[in-house]
Formats: C-alpha cells, sequence, structure tokens
C-alpha cells in the first residue's frame, strides 16, 4: 500500500510539473485587435557572479574592481516576430533608468499588440534624434535621468552608463577611484543598438504578461573584447581614473554591444518580476 501511494504521488507530481510547462511553452491563439504588458527584467552581474555593491571583483587585466555604482539607460525597445515584423514602443515612452543602488531593475512596456514575439532591441544610451528634440520635450526623463547620475549639464547630454568605485592593480600604489562615465559628444555618437534572440517565445496576450529576464554583465565594460585598464588612465597626481571622454568612450560602446544575454522568458505572468 506505501508503495502504491509513493507512486501515485510521484505521477501526480510530474503530471503537475508537465501541466505547468506546458502552460508556459504552449502558444494560445492570437485575438486580432488586443494587446498586453511586456515586462524586461535587467539581473546584473560581474563576469558570472552576481553584482552585490560593495563587494570586489578581478577582471583579466590583473585590476580588482569594488563596485560602488552601475547605472545605465536603455532605450527605444523593438520586439519582433519571426517573421521579421516589428512592433516599435512608442519612443517618448521608450526610455528607462536602470539602476542597481535604485533598485530599478525594470522597464515595464504597456499595451504591446497581442503577438509571439522571438527576437528583442533596444539602444544603450540616448540616441541623438531624440537628444536634439531638446530639452522641454524631455524634460521627465531628464529629471529621472539627473536622479540616478545620468546627465552631464544639458549642452553636454546624458551618461549612458554610470560605473563607480574603487580599484587596485599591480602598476598603482594603494585603492584608487575610479569612473566610467560613457556616453556621446560633439566628436563621436556612441549610442548603440542590442539585437538579442529569445530563448523562448514571448507570448503577449490580453491579460497575460511576458517577462523577459536579461543579464547584464558590467565586467564586459573594461573587460570586453576590447580592453580598458584603469591603471593605463590614472590622473597626473595618481590618485584617482575618471574616464569620461576621448577613444575610451567609442571602446565602451563596442563593449557595450556584448553585456546584454536573455537568460529566459517567462509568459503568463500577472504583475511584477518572476524568476
Amino acid at each position: 500500500m506505501k508503495f502504491q501511494l509513493k507512486n501515485t504521488i510521484a505521477i501526480l507530481a510530474l503530471t503537475f510539473l508537465f501541466v505547468s510547462c506546458s502552460n508556459d511553452d504552449d502558444s494560445s491563439s492570437v485575438t486580432e485587435g488586443t494587446s498586453g504588458d511586456v515586462e524586461l527584467y535587467f539581473d546584473n552581474g560581474v563576469n558570472g557572479d552576481a553584482l552585490i555593491l560593495g563587494n570586489t571583483y578581478t577582471n583579466s587585466n590583473g585590476e580588482s574592481l569594488t563596485i560602488n555604482r552601475l547605472n545605465y539607460i536603455i532605450s527605444n525597445v523593438v520586439l519582433i516576430k519571426a517573421d521579421g515584423s516589428e512592433y516599435t514602443y512608442p519612443k517618448e515612452e521608450s526610455y528607462f533608468v536602470i539602476s542597481a543602488e535604485g533598485d530599478l531593475l525594470t522597464a515595464h512596456l504597456e499595451n504591446v499588440p497581442a503577438g509571439d514575439y522571438t527576437q528583442l532591441r533596444f539602444g544603450v544610451g540616448v540616441d541623438e534624434q531624440r537628444y536634439l528634440q531638446g530639452e522641454t520635450a524631455q524634460q521627465s526623463f531628464w529629471d529621472l535621468a539627473t536622479e540616478y547620475n545620468l546627465t552631464w549639464t544639458w549642452s553636454t547630454g546624458y551618461r549612458f552608463i554610470n560605473f563607480e568605485g574603487t580599484y587596485t592593480s599591480p602598476e598603482v600604489d594603494g585603492e584608487k577611484a575610479f569612473q566610467v562615465h560613457q556616453g556621446s559628444n560633439t566628436a563621436t555618437d556612441n549610442y548603440r543598438e542590442v539585437t538579442l534572440l529569445l530563448p523562448t517565445t514571448a507570448r503577449v496576450r490580453e491579460g497575460e504578461m511576458p517577462n523577459i529576464h536579461l543579464k547584464t554583465d558590467a565586467n564586459v565594460i573594461l573587460d570586453g573584447v576590447n580592453k580598458i585598464k584603469l591603471a593605463d588612465n590614472i590622473n597626473e597626481a595618481q590618485t584617482a581614473t575618471a574616464i569620461m571622454g576621448g577613444e575610451n568612450l567609442i571602446t565602451i560602446a563596442e563593449n557595450s554591444l556584448d553585456m546584454f544575454v536573455v537568460d529566459h522568458v517567462h509568459n503568463g505572468g500577472h504583475s511584477s518580476h518572476q524568476d
């Protein structure tokens, strides 16, 4: 009797698991003219480890970084179907601050046309077209970006990435502060767009909200395909490193193309982020 009971419980558990997975993976019909929400969740990390502000991480340049800030701007979100057709989220609403210190980790998209989406595209930073629309047109987002240290002055524009902390290096004595403030300038447009395949179709339906869980690798900013050593950019007084201009911004912009990967898609949600 005990053996039969255990078998019955095991069968019920497997049945529940199968049904749950089927509910998450099976496509349901799309009702034309309806819409739903989509949530992008940005899970910040460092070279495969979770990003915990105040923790120290060593990169392949032999430098150990204690990270105290990681803020960045995500913009111009586009969802793409298998047939290549695209839905571009309204531009005026398509700028988001992601902040590790502020616990702003999601970009919430409303009224997305119902459909099955297989790719995601978004910008890192603020595009020139939007910036040239002027301060009044984007005052609300400018104020939000300023609150999270993602602006310079209006004439110099936005910081696309704000990455700060302290570091040690075999090439410098003691611990030094670092600031990496990446954005566009009069010489170069450093806005970039990333296109990512979704491992599972994101099913947008009325009353259902897919959560697209992305992983962000902060290590890539300095230690991606292109390498930037903080010690090579230390000031003349040998007290701190501040990277805010020059060729380094172009290098970081190229590295940012590899900062993001889609970990998984959770379909059928009704509220905020789900693991």
